[in-house]
């Protein structure tokens, strides 16, 4: 699984500690744990957050001939508070991140042999949700994968209604399925909105320590996870989704794909940091796809 990551590389700030971050890198970086390759195509500042992000990115085993660098707008940072292990999140407006230029992302036009692109809502708040588009328009993936997140004052219903729209796989979590329901203004969620998006093939719907809901045969399974000792909570989700299409990717099994992506997401649930090294039992259930 060959995976261009479109999005923020930011730090999350919690206390006196950085931690480098961002779903679209979370999410990089836990395909790479799985066996997958990832780019990331992303924008950071010409500072020393930028300069240690690029190693750690690095570091990490994710492409980096992609990342540009902005003269003029920081990287991104999140001042992040935990409440019940849970992370509440302040977005730092105009970042790097904000301005990614496909103009300058050369190797992706040269490329062709991308598999799986992911994109989220966050990015697109900003001048970035341009190049998203001319790559949504201009080259083609075998699977699209969006998460909707949901973050104050970093979305809007064209942003959810375009994202949606060009996605085959979409995860959403409890709370933004309320908050998509409302803009579509539609009655069981999962069927009618497979009728306005006729593209999506799958729709993942997390609920936290109670697994997730995978809609397949016209049935809504929920799939559950097995309960785990929360450390923190950042990063799981990026981990499930990984997880999930690493496994998709592979098999083409949306149930058992589901219940990988909860044992992935629960052991990083369960853990300090959001890509936490992942043990060896899980490393052989990924390698037993």
């Amino acid at each position: 699984m060959k995976v261009l990551s479109f999005g923020e590389v930011l730090w999350d700030i919690i206390g006196e500690d950085a931690h480098l971050g961002g779903a679209p890198l979370n999410f990089a970086a836990h395909s790479v744990q799985c066996g997958g390759q990832s780019s990331m195509l992303s924008r950071l500042g010409n500072d020393d957050f930028g300069r240690d992000a690029g190693f750690q990115i690095g570091k990490l085993g994710v492409d980096t001939n992609l990342l540009q660098i902005d003269q003029d707008h920081p990287t991104g940072t999140v001042p992040v508070t935990l409440v019940d292990g849970q992370p509440d999140y302040y977005i730092t407006p105009n970042a790097a991140y904000d301005f990614i230029d496909l103009g300058e992302a050369k190797a992706v036009r040269d490329e062709s042999n991308f598999e799986v692109l992911y994109y989220g809502t966050l990015v697109q708040r900003g001048q970035s949700g341009d190049a998203l588009k001319k790559i949504l328009d201009n080259y083609k993936f075998r699977l699209k994968f969006c998460d909707i997140n949901m973050r104050k004052d970093c979305y809007s219903e064209e942003i959810i209604r375009f994202s949606l729209g060009h996605a085959t796989v979409a995860k959403l979590n409890e709370y933004e399925v309320i908050e998509v329901g409302q803009m579509l203004s539609q009655a069981d969620f999962v069927p009618k909105l497979l009728g306005v998006f006729p593209q999506l093939e799958h729709v993942i719907l997390t609920v936290g320590g109670e697994g997730c809901y995978v809609f397949q045969d016209h049935t809504l399974h929920h799939i559950k996870s097995e309960p785990v000792h929360v450390v923190d909570a950042i990063g799981a989700g990026d981990s499930f989704s990984a997880a999930f299409m690493y496994s998709f990717f592979k098999s083409g099994d949306v149930l058992k794909s589901a219940e990988i992506g909860n044992k992935v997401g629960g052991f990083v649930a369960s853990s300090a940091g959001a890509i936490p090294k992942y043990p060896e039992a899980i490393v052989k259930l990924l390698q037993s796809i």
